[in-house]
């Protein structure tokens, strides 16, 4: 067991960097030295403290942040359509709230998650007992990686729209930092997660590797046994082998026979000449006749295969299924953790990614648009921005269901063991763990309300396509309709002053008639 130990690394020797930075963030109230020290995530009532005073800080921050660049939001009811004010209204604290659905859960479950990478270990070390060992490093790199573009996204939306679309003149603007803090913070919290999956899906692929191995070593034990038959064929056959004539002699002192005699059946005490592949000079034969010499190891190459022994690949099989359905509830427990977030954020991405097309397509339009989501006045900046939250999207979409789709296959590979082992008792067992591999399976969803795949992804991607169409034809609508109601008003202010006009004209007449009548009336 020490060595095991030894040998096995915990999964959360990788994720140091990432810890660092979630709780300086605030995202994980974890004790920071029973971290460090034991690579233990353990409950802490500071941390807990530290977490709830962040997430205070950000609220408060966030709301002067609406209240200072919010003087657009004030007239923006007056200039457009009531659409695009509670549209922007709306999605201002979408973001907030995302922010704090990743804070809260990560505080629920605080004692649940240590939990779960330590059920990892464990299964890492029964995955080195059947000869699995799991390669950690990869998962460093990957966080490392995450990381990285994690920042230059960020900073490259933040410094863009402050710098292009912000006036930076005034001290006040220094408050757009704070809008990129949900984004960064979800995006921290999503790292966890999508690193934790792909994890899962290395160890559901090491199980498919072992079993697609095993298939593999006896299909070349076949076909070394198939070779070694056809090899020892022709001493059996009716047509004897050539043998160097240069040994007749001793042929005829062992026998009694000449070559002559070799073959054709003659002689009762006939002695078989022992065939060999030398000569009398010491060369080997087949060099003569042009072809290759057998591989010097070959007679001792035997090709062992555990397909052999029934009792002992069926401990084995067992051994990787129990791993399997230990692996496939680590899954649903993980799914159960981070359920809420994962739906907060496809709320997120899909409200976001339609909004900031709406929105762009009313900044070409010269129309007004929330000040929050100035970034969609500029196309490049809007593309990064869809970009990224996009990315995380479909990213954690994509994990899903390739894990998923790996922990499925594990049934594929144990059928072929069947298949290629050919013998009745080994099928049995194969069967009767296909049976229990059926519920072994695991799938990702958001809270139950949908399946985390690729027909999820086609579904949302043709959504955002019809509400955005429905969208800008409300948006045409409303604008039509103002410029009928503008038309109307300056139709009927004209008519006024029309109006005041002929009574100006008719007043007038009647004044000239009463001067006229006056004046050609006789003095009485």
């Amino acid at each position: 067991m020490a060595q095991t130990e030894d040998t096995v690394q915990p999964l959360l020797q990788q994720f140091q960097q990432l810890f660092f930075v979630s709780k300086i963030a605030g995202i994980l109230p974890q004790d920071l030295e029973k971290f460090r020290s034991r690579n233990l995530l353990e409950k802490s009532r500071n941390g807990m403290i530290y977490m709830l005073f962040t997430l205070l800080v950000y609220v408060v921050l966030y709301n002067i942040l609406i209240y200072s660049f919010g003087e657009e939001d004030r007239t923006l009811k007056a200039s457009q359509s009531t659409l695009t004010f509670v549209i922007g209204l709306f999605l201002t604290y979408i973001g907030l709230i995302m922010m704090a659905t990743d804070q809260l859960t990560a505080l629920r479950n605080q004692g649940r998650i240590g939990e779960l990478y330590e059920r990892i270990r464990l299964v890492d070390e029964r995955l080195y007992k059947e000869k699995c060992v799991m390669d950690n490093s990869t998962i460093g790199r990957r966080i490392r990686i995450m990381l990285v573009m994690t920042v230059i996204f960020e900073l490259s939306i933040l410094l863009a729209t402050y710098l292009k679309l912000v006036d930076y003149t005034q001290w006040m603007s220094l408050l757009w930092i704070v809008s990129a803090i949900p984004t960064f913070i979800n995006t921290l919290d999503k790292i966890w997660f999508a690193v934790s999956l792909y994890a899962l899906k290395e160890r559901f692929e090491a199980i498919n590797a072992t079993l697609e191995e095993l298939v593999t070593t006896h299909e070349k034990y076949k076909l070394w046994l198939r070779g070694d038959q056809e090899v020892a064929a022709p001493l059996d056959s009716s047509q004897p082998p050539q043998y160097d004539s240069n040994l007749e002699y001793l042929y005829k002192e062992l026998g009694g026979l000449d070559m002559g005699s070799i073959g054709k059946g003659s002689g009762k005490n006939k002695v078989a000449p022992v065939a060999h592949s030398m000569n009398s000079f010491g060369e080997p034969i087949d060099a003569a006749s042009g072809k290759p010499p057998p591989h010097p190891l070959a007679s001792n190459m035997v090709h062992e295969s555990e397909l052999g022994n029934a009792a002992k690949v069926e401990e084995k099989l067992n051994n990787l299924c129990q791993v399997h359905d230990e692996i496939c509830e680590i899954g649903k427990a993980m799914n159960e953790l981070w359920s809420y977030p994962i739906l907060s954020l496809m709320a997120y991405g899909f409200l976001i990614f339609t909004a900031q097309l709406y929105f762009l397509y009313c900044a070409t339009q010269f129309q007004s648009i929330p000040s929050l989501f100035r970034s969609a006045k500029n196309p490049f900046i809007t593309v990064i921005a869809l970009s990224y939250t996009s990315g995380k999207c479909v990213y954690l979409i994509y994990l899903s269901w390739k894990t998923s789709q790996a922990s499925k296959r594990t049934g594929i590979s144990l059928h072929k063991i069947g298949v290629v082992a050919d013998d009745n008792l080994l099928y049995e067992i194969v069967n009767h763990l296909s049976l229990k591999l059926l519920n072994h399976s695991v799938d990702f969803s958001a809270c139950g309300f949908f399946t985390l795949d690729m027909e999820t992804l086609y579904g949302v991607s043709g959504g955002i396509t019809s509400y955005l169409i429905i969208l800008i034809q409300f948006n045409l609508a409303a604008q039509q309709a103002k410029e009928a109601i503008q038309t109307f008003n300056s139709l009927n202010d004209t008519a006024g002053l029309v109006g005041a006009a002929t009574e100006m004209d008719n007043g007038s007449s009647t004044l000239h008639d009463l001067v006229t009548t006056t004046m050609l009336t006789p003095a009485g």
